[in-house]
């Protein structure tokens, strides 16, 4: 019979190196796989935050804004004819300002913010219409209008908050 220890020898090798190199492979792809992953979430993740602070941005740039507009038509209800031309003028700049924060606002909130934000916008669309009429005719029911107008304006901002907070949780 002859040696077959040479054989089993060689066998051996080639079945170890085999089975070294599966194992190898293997471990290399579950690493790649374990790496595009991590990669993956990582990215998601920053992907998030990045969003979040887009929108945190938005938002108090808005609510800044929106705070703006009411803190220029507080003391308007005294105002001479002369000066409430200024005031409008004032208060048209502002509401385009408004507008823009408006717009940003449409392209990165979701659907609740962006209708607590378009009410405000035309509120203060509202407010230029009645501070006009004030402008035009300082009567007792234009001024009455206005201040009505400004409380509504005013009481819209809560709820824009309120939103704006509600959608930067979920984030």
């Amino acid at each position: 019979m002859p040696d077959n220890s040479l054989f089993v020898a060689a066998l051996t090798g080639v079945t170890a190196i085999a089975a070294s190199s599966l194992a190898s492979w293997l471990t290399s792809r579950g690493n790649a796989h374990a790496a595009r992953i991590q990669v993956d979430a990582a990215t998601a993740a920053q992907r998030r935050e990045s969003t979040r602070q887009t929108r945190r941005a938005a938002y108090l740039g808005l609510i800044e804004q929106a705070q703006v507009v009411a803190d220029g038509l507080r003391g308007v209800d005294g105002l001479s004819a002369p000066k409430t031309k200024a005031a409008l003028t004032a208060h048209r700049d502002r509401h385009q300002q408004l507008r823009r924060a408006v717009t940003l606002i449409d392209l990165e909130g979701p659907s609740t913010v962006k209708v607590a934000a378009s009410n405000l916008l035309i509120m203060s669309g509202t407010l230029s219409t009645a501070l006009a009429a004030t402008t035009e005719s300082a009567g007792r029911d234009n001024r009455r209008e206005f201040q009505e107008t400004l409380r509504a304006y005013i009481r819209l901002i809560g709820p824009f908050v309120d939103a704006a907070s509600a959608a930067l949780e979920e984030a």
